[in-house]
C-alpha cells in the first residue's frame, strides 16, 4: 500500500527523499518538461484529429437524416419531371411562368458579377434556412416548397431545351447544381426531420426537438452555408465560362 502511494506521488511529480534520520521528505516539482512535451504531441495531432472529427461528424449526421433527404430528392425530381411534361402540354402556362421568373431575376443579371454572386448566395442561403425552420410546421412546408421549385425548374428546363438543346441545360445546371442541390435537399431534409419530431411529440412520443433543432442549425452554418457560397461562385464565374464554348 505504501509503495502504491509513493508511485502515485512520483507520477504526479512528487519526489520522495530519505532524510538522515531515516524519515522521508516529500518534494514536489512540477513536471514542466513532461507537460510541454505532452502539449507538443497534442498540438501536432490536433489538425488531423479535428479534420477526422469534422468528416465523421458530417457523415454521421448525413446518415441520421438520410431517409428524409432521399424523400426530398424524390419529391424534387418527381416535380421536375411533372413540370417538364406540363410545359410541353400547356405552353401558355409555361410561358407565363417563364416571364415571371425572368422579371424576378432580370435586374440581378444586369449587375456586376460579384453582385450577382452574392445575390445568388443570399437567395439560396435564405431559402435553405427557410426550409429548415419551417419544417417545424409538421414538415409540410419544406415538401411543398421543394415540389414547387422542382416544378419551376422542370418548366424552365423544357423551354430552354427547346431553344438551346438538352446539352445546354445539362451544362447550365450541372457545375453548380452538383453542390447547390444537395445542400438545399439537406436543409429541407432537416426540416422534414424536425416536422416528424413535432408530430411525434403531438401524439405523445418522447422527442428532443430543441436539441435536434440546435444540431440542425449548427450543421447548416457549418456545412450548408459555406458550400452554398461555393456553388454561387461556380454559378457566377464557372458556368458562364463553360456555356461560352457552346
Amino acid at each position: 500500500m505504501e509503495r502504491e502511494e509513493e508511485y502515485s506521488r512520483e507520477k504526479n511529480g512528487e519526489i520522495i527523499a530519505e532524510t538522515p534520520d531515516g524519515g522521508k521528505e516529500e518534494k514536489a516539482y512540477p513536471p514542466q518538461e513532461n507537460v510541454y512535451l505532452a502539449g507538443s504531441r497534442e498540438i501536432k495531432s490536433l489538425p488531423e484529429e479535428r479534420g477526422a472529427s469534422k468528416i465523421s461528424e458530417f457523415t454521421g449526421y448525413l446518415r441520421f437524416i438520410q431517409p428524409y433527404v432521399l424523400f426530398i430528392t424524390f419529391v424534387f425530381f418527381g416535380a421536375l419531371l411533372a413540370g417538364y411534361h406540363s410545359s410541353a402540354n400547356f405552353p401558355e402556362m409555361a410561358d407565363q411562368l417563364m416571364e415571371g421568373f425572368s422579371a424576378r431575376f432580370a435586374p440581378l443579371l444586369a449587375m456586376p458579377p460579384i453582385v450577382i454572386m452574392f445575390g445568388i448566395f443570399l437567395n439560396n442561403a435564405f431559402v435553405s434556412l427557410l426550409f429548415l425552420v419551417l419544417g417545424l410546421a409538421l414538415g409540410v412546408l419544406p415538401v411543398l416548397f421543394i415540389a414547387f421549385n422542382g416544378y419551376i425548374v422542370g418548366v424552365i428546363s423544357h423551354i430552354v431545351a427547346q431553344e438551346r438543346g438538352l446539352l445546354f441545360i445539362v451544362l447550365a445546371l450541372l457545375p453548380h447544381g452538383i453542390v447547390e442541390l444537395p445542400m438545399v435537399f439537406l436543409s429541407a431534409g432537416i426540416g422534414l426531420r424536425l416536422g416528424h419530431q413535432v408530430f411525434a411529440a403531438l401524439i405523445g412520443r418522447p422527442t428532443e426537438i430543441k436539441k435536434e433543432f440546435k444540431e440542425g442549425l449548427q450543421f447548416y452554418f457549418r456545412w450548408i452555408l459555406p458550400l452554398l457560397f461555393l456553388a454561387a461562385i461556380v454559378e457566377t464565374f464557372i458556368t458562364p465560362l463553360i456555356l461560352s464554348f457552346l
